[in-house]
């Protein structure tokens, strides 16, 4: 059974601008629309994968070692700043134009590397679900529903807007300005890990 605290929390924390909602507006507004099932099947398995691993493994590990958690948002940062280098260079040519910027494989690592994992993992998921797998089940399957549901409408977000303007217009600003705005969750991100060290 599933607490509408959990559900209202999820959706909540998941429908928030971030870098991970910030890549399906960019794939949404420049890539082609077939490859969207491909991108959010990437987002879901990510999802749960880096729900599982910290609620399984990672908690003893980050509980008796403190100062790697600081390492992990360091490299979470680096690959933030990684994909908006990657966004912001871009090259504008008719064959780049056709082709998208985002690919399953940069949704997967940034969401491994996403900061609402955490909260859903330590705050969301129910008491002793690492302990029971079986109170696993249902809340893994929820959220895998909710953040494809939530990706297509940040990616049918990005595809509407992109509607509005021409195809250069759309592949020229959508990813830089994206990367600006990821360059920020990287810079958060980094300020908050060095803090803690």
């Amino acid at each position: 059974m599933v607490s509408t605290a959990f559900l209202a929390g999820l959706v909540a924390l998941l429908v928030t601008r971030g870098p991970t909602n910030t890549l399906l507006l960019v794939a949404g507004a420049t890539g082609p629309p077939r490859a969207a099932p491909w991108r959010l099947g990437a987002e879901a398995i990510a999802y749960r994968l880096a729900v599982t691993l910290p609620g399984f493994a990672l908690q003893p590990v980050l509980a008796a070692e403190p100062g790697l958690a600081p390492g992990v948002q360091v490299l979470a940062a680096s690959y933030r700043l990684h994909a908006a280098w990657r966004m912001w260079h871009r090259p504008l040519s008719p064959a780049a134009l056709t082709a998208a910027p985002v690919t399953p494989g940069m949704i997967a690592v940034m969401t491994l590397l996403n900061p609402k994992i955490p909260m859903i993992a330590f705050g969301l998921m129910p008491a002793g679900w690492n302990a029971q797998p079986t109170l696993a089940f249902t809340p893994l399957t929820l959220l895998a529903m909710t953040v494809s549901l939530i990706g297509g409408l940040w990616s049918l977000a990005g595809h509407r807007g992109a509607m509005k303007a021409s195809p250069r217009t759309t592949q020229a600003i959508v990813p830089r300005c994206s990367a600006v705005m990821l360059t920020g969750f990287a810079s958060l991100l980094a300020r908050s890990a060095f803090a803690a060290w």
